[in-house]
């Protein structure tokens, strides 16, 4: 289902479908998911996509599908070349709202 041409013509009107800034979340087989920034390239067995680094502690912070760069951002952005046919899903989510909770205990 994921190939070539998803990437070239399908990606961006699914984008454009939910809002021009969701967040979209590539889903691999193996069970590791990307948050992708942006399509880098795109080539007949694999697409190169800088994706930003999902950190544990980081959990909360929903990056956007074509974000632009910000101050102390771009070290925690990177490439990765994924196989189409390592692709389980893509997912996206158009939710405006960013959650900030913090794990542990808070006092109001």
């Amino acid at each position: 289902m994921f190939d070539e041409n998803y990437f070239r013509t399908s990606l961006q009107r699914d984008v454009e479908a939910t809002g021009g800034r969701p967040v979209v979340e590539i889903q691999l087989l193996s069970g590791h998911a990307h948050r992708v920034r942006s399509v880098v390239e795109i080539n007949a067995g694999s697409v190169t996509l800088e994706t930003y680094l999902a950190k544990g502690d980081l959990a909360h912070e929903r990056p956007r599908f074509g974000e632009p760069h910000r101050d102390g951002v771009d070290s925690e952005v990177f490439r990765a070349v994924i196989a189409y046919e390592s692709i389980a899903a893509v997912i996206f989510d158009p939710t405006q709202m960013q959650a900030r909770v913090r794990p542990g205990f808070a006092s109001s």
